[in-house]
This record gives structure tokens, C-alpha cells and sequence, in this order.
């Protein structure tokens, strides 16, 4: 019965997304035919800027994995009932820390890899925290104090790359290359893939192991539960605060380490467009579900690919319509899981109203006692 629950649970993250998506493109389509342009050729170039061939597949993966490792540490954050609004600057402080490592660390070999992606997911579990204590010991809230922290990271980030860390001749603000032994490999020749691809995998893993599988997932729903029924049931509320919001730093974190280590290969001023925001979207969209966070993150990284190619292959398509399609998507998919979040809670009152009822109705036996009472002299 468990098993076919969460089977339906599962299934449904996926399959609105994708419904959601189907609509947002028949509707943008819409947009542009107001637009006098070709939603065929549009979605054509879209298409197979995404997904025509082994690097456009490529350049979907690699620009998923961003948005993946985020999201799954904002849904582990929400779990508790805490808005992880700063892990875009997480990602950022986790870039900075691998960046650091191989650049300027002691030269390990293979496990300089390691060591940065360790420091990158150290540096995010650290800047989540701090929203965390300032939560569990002050009460401040950590949207307010997680999103602030946001700007000191991109400014710190700044600051390196402009002035210490800048490298000589540089065309824009950047880092020296790290070199090629200390980067994350290339696992698909020919393409962007790299090995920040299987991190990603364990870290779905680790996410959906860490909530369904350990008595600190079962704490962290006792917490997004109410605080003071967990208190009561003898859980720390605060800690796990704490080190709710310090776990999805960490995922953050690790995002910006392969973000740098795997993609980039240095530091970059800018290096993110947002994807520790758009996170938030995906997590939500994914009903903070591992499965279903894939799936968005996927939808996102797709769009986002097959944006660069609409903008070089299909001249008088607007750009700003892959923005309107990710936006609608995100509308359409609220709508989906409301409806059925409606349907259930309908379902739910008709069965207890149907249960109530059989339980006033007599059965025979009282029928009968009633019957004999009324007959007796």
C-alpha cells in the first residue's frame, strides 16, 4: 500500500511538469504568431539546440546541474519549513572555496579534485548555517538574512576576481585556468559532459537517503510539521535548524564547486545567471521530491540551452520567450498540483462523510433489539 502511494506521489512530480510544460509551449506559441514569427521554427531550433545531438544533450546536462544541486538543497531546507533564499550565494561561496583549493592548495593530484569539491560543499554548509543560528537563537528570519548574504557573496566574489585573484592580461574579470589534472574530467568524449555529472546523481541519492532514510529526515519533518509538537516529541528544534540550513548550503555549495571545476575551469565574475533563485522554482515544482526535482531541473536546463540556440538559429524569434515559457511552465505546474491538491482534499471529506454516515446507521442487531423493546408489554 506504501509502496503504491509513493509510486502515484512520484509519478505525479513527473507527470505535471511535463503536462505543464506541453501547455506552456502551446501557449507561448500563441505569443509568438502574435509576434509574426514561426513558433515551428522557433521550437525547431529550441529543440535541437537541446537535445538534437550528443553535445546539445550535453549542454542541457551541464546546465541542469547548477540548478539541480540548488534545488535539492532547498527542498531539504523546506522540509524543516525554512525558506532557503540564499543559495545562489552559497553556489557562489562554494566556486569560491574550490576555486582556492586548486588553485592556490597544496598540489595533491587527483585528490586536489576531491579537496575542492570537499572545500566548495564546506564554504555552502557555512553560509547556510549562519541564516540557520541567527533563526534558532534569535528568531530573525532566514529569507531576510539567507537572501542579504546572497550580495556578500557576489561581491566577494567580485572583489577576487578584480584584484587578487585576477589574472594578468585578462579580458574580463577572471581566474588563471586551473589546470587540467585538478578539473573534473570529461566522462562523454566530444561533448560538455563531466564528472559533476555523477556527483549530481549521488547527490539525488544522498538527498532522497537523508529525508526518507535517517532520523534526521524524520526530525526535519517533525520540525516543517510545527516546532512545538516536535519539541514535545523531545526533537532539538534547533539544531536541526541549524544544520537543516547547513546541509542545503552544502548542496549549494557543491554546485558552485562543479560549476567551476567541471564547466568553467576558473572563476568568473558573473559565472551565474541566477541559478540558486531559479532553484526555488524547481524545488517547488518538483513537490520537493528528488525524482520530480530532476525532472524540473531538466525542464529548466532545456529551456535554457535551447534559448542560446533559438537566438543563433531562428533570426526575428524573440529571445524573451524562453523566459515567458519557463514563467508559464511555473504557472501551469502551481495550477496542476492546486487542482489536485483540491481533488484530493474533496476526496478525503467525501470518504469521511461516507464513513460518518455508516457509522450512525444501526445495523441489524440493534434493529432487531429496537424492534423487540417496542413489541415487549
Amino acid at each position: 500500500m506504501k509502496f503504491a502511494q509513493a509510486a502515484r506521489d512520484v509519478g505525479t512530480s513527473v507527470a505535471i511538469p511535463i503536462v505543464a510544460l506541453s501547455l506552456a509551449l502551446v501557449t507561448a506559441a500563441g505569443f509568438l504568431v502574435l509576434a509574426d514569427a514561426d513558433p515551428v521554427a522557433a521550437y525547431d531550433s529550441m529543440f535541437s539546440a537541446a537535445f538534437a545531438d550528443p553535445f546539445s544533450v550535453s549542454t542541457t546536462l551541464v546546465k541542469t546541474m547548477p540548478r539541480l544541486f540548488a534545488a535539492l538543497g532547498i527542498a531539504l531546507a523546506l522540509r524543516a519549513g525554512l525558506w532557503n533564499i540564499g543559495a545562489e550565494g552559497q553556489l557562489y561561496v562554494g566556486a569560491i572555496a574550490a576555486a582556492g583549493v586548486a588553485l592556490f592548495g597544496p598540489d595533491l593530484g587527483v585528490l586536489t579534485v576531491v579537496a575542492a569539491l570537499l572545500a566548495g560543499m564546506g564554504a555552502g554548509a557555512v553560509w547556510g548555517a549562519i541564516p540557520g543560528v541567527l533563526r534558532a537563537g534569535r528568531g530573525i528570519n532566514e529569507v531576510i538574512t539567507s537572501l542579504m548574504l546572497v550580495y556578500v557573496a557576489i561581491q566577494l566574489t567580485n572583489y577576487l576576481v578584480e584584484g587578487p585573484w585576477l589574472v594578468e592580461g585578462s579580458t574580463f574579470p577572471a581566474t588563471e585556468v586551473i589546470p587540467s589534472d585538478e578539473r573534473l574530467p570529461n566522462i562523454w568524449p566530444n561533448t560538455l559532459l563531466n564528472a559533476g555529472a555523477i556527483a549530481a546523481v549521488l547527490a539525488v541519492v544522498a538527498a532522497w537517503f537523508l529525508v526518507s532514510r535517517t532520523t534526521f529526515g524524520l526530525h526535519l519533518r517533525a520540525v516543517g510539521g510545527g516546532e512545538r509538537a516536535a519539541r514535545f516529541l523531545g526533537v532539538d528544534v534547533k539544531w536541526v535548524m541549524i544544520l537543516a540550513m547547513a546541509v542545503s548550503g552544502a548542496f549549494a555549495g557543491l554546485g558552485g564547486a562543479v560549476e567551476v571545476l567541471g564547466v568553467r575551469g576558473r572563476l568568473i565574475e558573473g559565472f551565474s545567471p541566477g541559478y540558486g533563485f531559479e532553484a526555488i522554482a524547481i524545488a517547488l515544482i518538483g513537490r520537493l521530491n528528488p525524482i520530480g526535482i530532476v525532472v524540473a531541473a531538466l525542464l529548466f536546463g532545456a529551456l535554457d540551452a535551447g534559448g542560446t540556440g533559438l537566438q543563433v538559429e531562428a533570426q526575428g524569434v524573440p529571445a524573451a520567450i524562453v523566459q515567458i515559457t519557463a514563467g508559464l511552465a511555473v504557472v501551469y505546474v502551481l495550477i496542476g498540483f492546486g487542482l489536485r491538491n483540491l481533488l484530493l482534499r474533496r476526496r478525503r471529506t467525501r470518504l469521511a462523510l461516507e464513513t460518518h454516515r455508516r457509522d450512525q446507521e444501526p445495523d441489524a442487531d440493534s434493529i432487531a433489539i429496537a424492534k423487540d423493546t417496542v413489541v415487549a408489554p
